[in-house]
């Protein structure tokens, strides 16, 4: 058994306690003195065993506080625990749906990219390959020359209907800019 001294209410007193308890022994002693010394200070001189009393259930209603703060946060800890616990089991159950629906979802993507990939592919193909005949539609632009003289620039390409009046193969003129698109300077 270990001894401390501390003193209460301006009085010493030696205490016996649990080895290992002292320091604890003397905050709960000094806890005790600062409540009469804050007592005294408030309602005056009463009387020593008075101002005990007084200390005494102070301390007695804080310590009924804490306990009943501690009971009620205990119950809230025990709410909190039983809706975790179904919040769990409403994730298992929900658990298969969503992951089916995270599948789906991707596939819908994966196809989506395949799509995409494949249009990006033929457009760089058809790009490489450059325009066919068939493609382009026959140009028919006149040009105006100096003078005011207005004759075709690029002739139709003749259609597989029309026969060509020679044999050579086609050699396209260069292409002329139409009037109408040509830059003109400013008067200044």
């Amino acid at each position: 058994m270990s001894h401390v001294q501390v003193e209460i209410g301006g009085h010493p007193y030696r205490l016996s306690c649990a080895p290992g308890e002292e320091d604890r022994v003397v905050d709960l002693a000094a806890e005790l003195d600062g409540t009469i010394r804050a007592l005294k200070v408030r309602l005056g001189e009463i009387g020593e065993q008075r101002l005990t009393v007084m200390a005494s259930l102070t301390l007695l209603d804080r310590l009924r506080t804490a306990e009943a703060t501690i009971a009620e946060l205990s119950q809230r800890a025990d709410r909190l625990e039983r809706a975790r616990e179904r919040a769990v089991l409403e994730a298992e159950d929900d658990e298969t749906p969503i992951a089916a629906r995270i599948d789906a979802l991707t596939e819908a993507v994966e196809r989506l990219t395949a799509g995409i990939h494949a249009q990006v592919r033929a457009s760089r193909a058809a790009a490489s390959e450059g325009p066919s005949q068939q493609d382009v539609p026959p140009a028919s632009f006149i040009a105006v020359r100096p003078g005011g003289d207005a004759s075709p620039a690029v002739e139709p390409a003749p259609s597989g209907d029309e026969p060509s009046g020679t044999d050579a193969p086609d050699v396209e003129e260069p292409f002329q800019v139409p009037s109408f698109m040509r830059r003109r300077r400013p008067p200044w």
